[in-house]
This record gives structure tokens, sequence and C-alpha cells, in this order.
């Protein structure tokens, strides 16, 4: 499992470099990161392995940066294949599972593994058969 940090930060010049120099120094690997700014806000969602996010954690709020929530993300490993992604998202649904945030891992020679922050990871274990 990993976990999603979501930062809140003003909108200007530095913040990305702020957070992952934080994070960099403090030898914390970012598995993903997406962020978005609207108006004079920012946030920013980073995924760190579970052996990592207290040491994320600490890091960023020695550097003055406020995460302002963290939690479990599942993995999934799927077929690189068109469509996979869209059935594990028609299984959640059918499941009444409500996927809040999706992240891209990585890829393989066949497989692309995506990191989904849901609000009940044991319904949605359940629904993939975990």
């Amino acid at each position: 499992m990993t976990t999603e940090l979501t930062v809140r930060v003003p909108n200007r010049v530095g913040q990305l470099a702020a957070i992952s120099g934080a994070l960099g120094d403090a030898g914390v690997n970012i598995a993903t990161l997406s962020g978005s700014a609207l108006g004079s806000k920012g946030v920013i969602h980073v995924v760190v392995a579970d052996k990592d996010a207290a040491r994320a954690r600490r890091a960023l709020k020695a550097a003055k940066l406020r995460v302002t929530s963290d939690r479990k993300v599942i993995e999934v490993r799927l077929a690189d294949k068109p469509g996979s992604l869209a059935r594990l998202a028609k299984r959640l649904a059918k499941a009444r599972v409500s996927v809040d945030s999706a992240y891209m891992l990585g890829t393989g020679k066949n497989s692309t593994t995506f990191a989904l922050g849901v609000k009940d990871t044991r319904k949605a274990k359940k629904a993939l058969g975990r």
C-alpha cells in the first residue's frame, strides 16, 4: 500500500520546489504527484510508500508546509490493454465504491499500476476480490 498526502499551499512560485525539496532532503521517494491551482490556492497530492509516510509528514511540517489530509490508497496492477481501467472502474461502481483520486504509479512490460484513493478501502478490496 501507499499513502496519499494532501498539501494545500498558496499559488505562488516555488511551492513545488519546496515540497519536492523537503521530501528529497528527507530521503522520501515520491511515487507519484499531482497538483492544481485555482486562483490564489494550490493543492498538491503526493503519493509515497507507506514506510516513508511518517518521515514525509515530518519533513513537510519542518518545511512549514501543512499536510491537510493523508490516507492509504490501494494499488492495483492492470493489464496494459485498452479498457482495463474501465473494467476496474465498473467493478468499483457496481459495488458503490467512490473513487476520490487515481494515479498512475508506473508501467511494466505488460501491466500498469494505479493507486486509487477511495472512501472505503475494505469495500474496494472486496469488490476487487482481495
